[in-house]
């Protein structure tokens, strides 16, 4: 994608290292180590993939558009974001499964404040540079 910062290879790098991290921890450390280390990761990734969207937020600030946020994986992340939590908190009692989920929960209606104040609409497509990100608006 056009959008993403880095090169392929980049990505490729990236996607190896957090693979081989993971593989690593699972087979070096005790399991109760390796369990919380692996889950401490997976709530990092949890959170930077729910609120990912904000990444663009400058730029739909500042060209008063917010066809840089998609609108159908917000609506997606709120709710699944939502029964997550709601499941987390009430059922399984897990810091683990809500915290990341409550962030994730806010980082969806952050995204839809700025779709509900800038909306979708343009009539023309434009490429906003943004800290390394090409943003299509």
């Amino acid at each position: 994608a056009t959008n993403l910062p880095g090169t392929f290879s980049q990505h490729v790098n990236a996607v190896s290292f957090i693979v081989a991290f993971t593989l690593l921890t699972a087979f070096v450390l005790s399991r109760e180590a390796a369990v919380s280390l692996v889950g401490m990761e997976g709530v990092v990734f949890c959170v930077l993939l729910f609120s990912s969207p904000l990444a663009a937020m400058r730029a739909v600030i500042q060209t008063r558009s917010a066809k840089a946020i998609p609108l159908p994986f917000t609506l997606v992340s709120l709710l699944n974001c939502t029964l997550w939590s709601v499941l987390g908190i009430f059922e399984m009692n897990d810091v683990m499964v809500y915290v990341p989920n409550l962030l994730g929960f806010l980082a969806s209606v952050a995204q839809l404040v700025l779709i509900s104040l800038y909306g979708c609409s343009g009539s023309s497509s434009t490429v906003v540079r943004e800290g390394g990100s090409n943003f299509l608006l």
